[in-house]
């Protein structure tokens, strides 16, 4: 079984002719643990950071996951902001401005945060729950690194399931081959005309 993954640093180059691939400056972690890990390592992480370390996104697959784990870090004492498809527009609008703003730099989310929303000062993209699919990864992983950011960033994922593992295998293997992560050239080609 494996225990850490390693850090995969190499990534291939990101162009115009090809979006779905990770960004080569984004450095990317997976750690293998057991669920009941994820809690003590993300707020040892959170705990741990430096005050001026940039904003974090920390992604959930669920709202119900969202909302318990801003209970936990109400609990700790680490101010954050919560994002999820549950709110209202106005309600998830008003809490990203204030995110962007910098007036918190820790938003707790769902993939609802991962698209369209300009997230410039993300330092580090925490994968919660690791996704489950090859384009959310993508997805979330392009939170970090985008023009204009102050610093290259990072993206860290918890890794808990045994069908995890086989995405994070593919994820490495387009990095080290330098190639599109599989199955998403396919993704948003303009279709054949008149079919």
């Amino acid at each position: 079984t494996l225990a850490r993954f390693t850090d995969v640093d190499r990534f291939v180059n990101l162009s115009t002719q090809s979006l779905h691939r990770l960004p080569p400056h984004v450095q990317q972690k997976f750690i293998r643990l057991k669920g009941r890990d994820k809690l003590p390592e993300l707020l040892q992480l959170l705990k741990e950071r430096p005050s001026p370390g940039g904003a974090v996104l920390i992604f959930c697959n669920t709202a119900s996951t969202v909302n318990w784990l801003g209970y936990i870090l109400d609990d700790h004492k680490i101010k954050h902001l919560r994002l999820q498809g549950q709110m209202s527009g106005a309600a998830r609008a008003g809490i990203f401005a204030s995110f962007q703003k910098g007036d918190v730099s820790v938003l707790v989310c769902t993939d609802l945060a991962s698209r369209g929303l300009d997230t410039s000062g993300v330092q580090l993209v925490v994968n919660y729950d690791f996704p489950d699919t090859l384009q959310d990864y993508l997805h979330r992983a392009g939170r970090v690194g985008r023009v204009g950011s102050k610093a290259p960033g990072a993206v860290l994922s918890f890794v808990t399931h045994r069908w995890d593992v086989d995405l994070v295998r593919k994820i490495e293997t387009a990095a080290r081959k330098r190639t599109g992560l599989p199955g998403m050239d396919s993704i948003n080609k303009p279709s054949p005309k008149g079919g």
